[in-house]
């Protein structure tokens, strides 16, 4: 069960909602899924470990999600810090941000704007 404060109206409301799947892990920012409070897996449901949205090997940024560049925010030999925001992405009229993993140099840059990308697709290597 997990309680949340919803506003609806400008009337807020706390409610109690029964999670039935919870894919929460899959966003950027979140940590890995707890096995003790999700129990213990399904014997059929190897259980596979995942590696931080936005990041491959340690050398790419990926596209966490399918979207359209609409601003890239540094260019190649820029020196970059973890969380810095490097990409905007355009998904259903939200704009994402799309952070370094790690520190680094912007070694090049993948896409330009306007580009349609897809989920894992490179954005950025970095050195």
């Amino acid at each position: 069960m997990k309680k949340l404060r919803i506003t609806l109206n400008e009337k807020i409301y706390d409610v109690l909602v029964e999670v039935l799947e919870d894919d929460e892990y899959h966003y950027p920012g979140a940590g890995l899924p707890s096995v003790a409070a999700a129990g213990p897996a399904p014997a059929a449901s190897p259980v596979i470990p995942r590696r931080p949205v936005g990041q491959a090997g340690g050398n790419f940024v990926l596209a966490p999600i399918v979207g359209t560049v609409t601003r890239i925010l540094v260019e190649p030999g820029a020196q970059v810090n973890e969380n810095q925001p490097l990409i905007i992405l355009d998904a259903m009229k939200m704009d994402t941000y799309i952070n370094a993993p790690r520190s680094g140099v912007v070694q090049s840059i993948e896409c330009k704007i306007g580009d349609s990308v897809h989920v894992g697709q490179k954005l950025v290597t970095l050195n």
